[in-house]
């Protein structure tokens, strides 16, 4: 019996995989199919090469990063639980050459050093490297090939730190425990630990990392001490995740996150095929039922067709996949140079059952519509429509259960589902206004425009459909695009206008007295300055900071490192009060933070919660009694956490400052006068800004543009898809109106106007919904002014128009061949 069933529902599929309905049913859910596979398995060969990674560049057991030197007893408990350990020191500097600078991270490495592996060194940029045992030499320095490069060095030349000359003796091409600087911007130098001391370089600021070599029961025992003693250490280890980890998981749930976009335009794909399939599917099973079938063997009959129709679309979208992945790894090989191709069966078939319930979701209707099927069906020819609810449900089910899925930032998924649902409501409004409108000004005009406003005001319903499919497709492609491209300039234009083109982001109370005798001996002036001490967030409530949140997000990456304090006693110009209340000036209640409104958000946080800061060896709680975010106009400096004034006279530790100066170009060589004297001093040129802000955005870019044309193609498949779904409806409006003696050509200019009509509101709606999204989101995630480029708004608009008018029209041909005997027979 079963086999029975399979062969005729085999049958069933192959006379429906040809039909234009099922075509575009089919290339939505390969889309789809396509993108979630490629993307889990680009996630998981990247994490696969974190996992490698940890072990060949950790160059220990475990390793511990501390801001302050380990006590005599935390030695002692190290030493009883591990075979080996050497510690290592290191510190951000600035070194200088010539008329040049750079960025460069230093680490001091005694005679023990590599604890595990070998270090590889050349005598020149080309030649073959050599792998040694021992680190430089006293009064030697290796630089890595970038800083050799930046700084115009050669092997043998002389470079100079805080006056003291140091011979560049080799260049440094590997080191064993590259693993913490393997993946990060800074450049790399290493010099030998006695060299230490002369550089006078200040003690707050340097680093202390312990390399340790131990068993894997002592490392356990190693994480729960570091855990109680050493909180605000970082810890890692071969049995742990890659620093990096979390934040190519956040990557992944981002880029899940914006794949709600394509399901939300699937899931209007297959609402407008849905009708479609089940006229099929109905008049299939009456046929069935009048030669006997039960109701249950037509319901196994359409499961086993949709199982058919889904395992007939794997090898392709696998194959598709595969190469997608491949062009994927070989891009992100620039990257991670030693990252290679490598496929997950499990995981691809994992890929293709999560998607497939997706899919199983969307035929729900379907089935639901089937249980009104009935013989008289073949007599009346009268099909059951769809539940309009129940096909809501599903579809809101499904992009519901997408972001919980990937949401990893509550506050930016909320964003993108309110920007989706204002364009919605704005599309329909749109729809209904200017129909109702168009329709009233022109009921005592004659002509074809009247009348073809007429016609679409009485199918209200079914073109507000049509124009909400085709006008979400334009907003999500502007959405993705045009906001990309504006939101990048106004950014851009606001660092330059109210920042200055040098910002100081670290200075020392004796720096930054310096910084301000240079600044008014140049005449530069100096916009903001801001003091703030380092701290590390350790426990929450009570609770560790690991234990009482571990969903990955910007937040908690950041807070996993020591984050700067402010303190202040009124609310700073460029904030404002989200929720709570600022404290009073000089109040003794000095144990209060005001927390940035994203890091409540991400963490779950509320007023009255308790926050564990780790400061300069100190454990301080503080409670939260108010929330603020970023307001424009005063500069950008702002900080995630701020208590009162009163609360640094209680708390011993080193203060910092944050500044912006405002330089003109002949003043950015005699930087090198600071630098040589304070070569820890942390300062960031605007030039060097937008150059991270313009390799970030062509990235992006790159990323963008890819997801731009999934859209494009699904936008297609919506725009026929309302085509297919609404033909037999054109069909007999063009039979009614050439029954009144009207010729095709009539009809014809009729849906050329409707389609212009459509396309004019469905591209209005798109643009309105993208700038109230861009105010949405920009003010919320960057409290400033969203000004778009309202001339591109026009260009687009225009091309908007254009494509829908002329795809309607041509996917509209159809409609186009009924006939008076057609209006007759039916």
């Amino acid at each position: 019996m079963i086999i029975n069933n399979l062969l005729l529902a085999w049958q069933f599929h192959q006379q429906q995989k040809h039909l234009p309905h099922q075509r575009f049913l089919t290339w939505t859910q390969a889309i789809l199919l396509v993108f979630i596979v490629t993307l889990s398995q680009a996630s998981q060969s990247i994490q696969s090469f974190l996992t490698e990674n940890l072990v060949n560049l950790l160059g220990a057991d475990v390793v511990i990063s501390h801001q302050h030197p380990l006590t005599d007893a935390h030695h002692e408990v190290l030493a009883e639980l591990s075979t080996n350990m050497i510690v290592t020191q290191y510190i951000a500097t600035t070194l200088t050459h010539n008329d040049k600078w750079q960025r460069a991270k230093l680490k001091f490495v005694g005679d023990g050093y590599p604890l595990q592996g070998k270090i590889k060194i050349s005598n020149s940029l080309h030649a073959t490297s050599e792998a040694v045992n021992t680190g430089p030499k006293p009064g030697n320095i290796w630089l890595d090939p970038r800083l050799l490069t930046s700084l115009s060095l050669s092997v043998g030349d002389t470079l100079t730190i805080t006056n003291h000359p140091f011979i560049v003796s080799r260049i440094l091409q590997h080191e064993p425990d590259r693993l913490m600087e393997g993946h990060s911007v800074d450049m790399r130098a290493m010099l030998h630990i006695n060299d230490l001391n002369k550089l006078n370089l200040p003690e707050d600021l340097l680093g202390y990392r312990y390399l340790i070599a131990s068993s894997s029961q002592q490392i356990s025992q190693i994480i729960a001490w570091q855990k109680v003693n050493l909180p605000a250490a970082q810890i890692y280890h071969t049995k742990g995740a890659h620093p990096l980890a979390l934040f190519w998981q956040r990557t992944e749930n981002f880029i899940g996150l914006a794949s709600i976009i394509l399901f939300f335009m699937a899931a209007i794909a297959i609402q407008q095929l849905t009708h479609v399939q089940l006229r099929k599917e109905q008049f299939f099973s009456a046929v069935c039922m009048s030669l006997g079938s039960s109701k249950s063997t037509v319901f196994q009959l359409s499961i086993f067709r949709w199982l058919m129709h889904v395992i007939l679309m794997l090898p392709a979208v696998l194959l598709i996949s595969a190469v997608c992945h491949w062009m994927i790894i070989q891009w992100l090989s620039h990257t991670f140079s030693d990252l290679n191709w490598h496929w997950q069966p499990m995981l691809a078939v994992q890929s293709v059952l999560a998607v497939s319930l997706i899919f199983l979701v969307f035929q729900i209707p379907v089935w639901a519509g089937l249980r009104q099927s009935s013989v008289a069906q073949l007599v009346n020819n009268h099909q059951k429509r769809i539940s309009y609810w129940l096909s809501l449900i599903c579809a809101v089910a499904v992009l519901a259960g997408v972001a919980v899925v990937y949401s990893d930032n509550a506050l930016l998924s909320i964003m993108v589902i309110a920007s989706i649902g204002l364009s919605i409501l704005l599309i329909l409004f749109f729809s209904w206004a200017g129909l109702s409108f168009g329709e009233k000004l022109t009921q005592n005009v004659s002509g074809l425009m009247p009348f073809a406003l007429f016609m679409m005001k009485q199918r209200l319903l079914s073109k507000s459909t049509q124009i909400l499919g085709v006008g979400l497709c334009a907003f999500l492609l502007l959405f993705t695009l045009m906001l990309l491209k504006d939101l990048g300039g106004t950014m851009q234009a606001y660092q330059r206008t109210h920042d200055g083109n040098l910002v100081v982001s670290q200075a020392t109370k004796n720096q930054m007295s310096d910084i301000e005798s240079w600044a008014q001996e140049q005449d530069v002036d100096i916009r903001q300055q801001r003091p703030y001490t380092y701290a590390k967030l350790t426990q929450v409530n009570g609770q560790l900071l690991a234990d009482f949140t571990q969903k990955p997000s910007e937040s908690l990456a950041t807070l996993s490192r020591t984050v700067r304090l402010h303190w202040t006693n009124t609310v700073p110009s460029n904030n404002r009060i989200v929720t709570g209340q600022w404290w009073q000036a000089n109040t003794p209640n000095w144990q209060q933070i005001s927390v940035e409104e994203e890091v409540m958000t991400d963490l779950g946080l509320k007023l009255g919660d308790s926050l564990t800061f780790y400061i300069n060896e100190q454990s301080i709680v503080f409670n939260i009694s108010a929330s603020h975010v970023y307001k424009s106009g005063s500069g950008s400096i702002t900080f995630w956490f701020q208590v009162p004034s009163s609360a640094i006279k209680n708390i011993t530790a080193v203060h910092y400052s944050m500044a912006s100066l405002e330089l003109s170009e002949q003043q950015f060589p005699l930087l090198n006068t600071l630098w040589q004297q304070h070569p820890t001093l942390r300062m960031v040129s605007l030039q060097e800004m937008t150059a991270r802000f313009d390799s970030t955005l062509a990235m992006v870019t790159q990323v963008i543009s890819g997801f731009a044309l999934l859209i494009i193609v699904l936008a297609t498949v919506v725009i026929l898809s309302s085509i297919h779904g609404l033909e037999a409806k054109e069909k007999k409006k063009n039979s009614v109106i050439m029954s009144f003696g009207f010729s095709q050509q009539t009809c014809l200019k009729l849906n050329v106007i409707e389609w212009i009509v459509t396309g004019s509101i469905a591209a209005s709606g798109a643009i309105v919904g993208t700038y109230a999204a861009g105010l949405l989101i920009y003010q919320s995630q960057f409290s400033m002014h969203y000004q778009p480029n309202f001339l591109w708004l026009l260009g687009t608009l225009s091309i908007i128009l254009l494509v829908v008018t002329g795809l309607g029209v041509y996917a509209s041909k159809n409609s186009l061949s009924s006939s008076v005997r057609q209006l007759m027979a039916e």
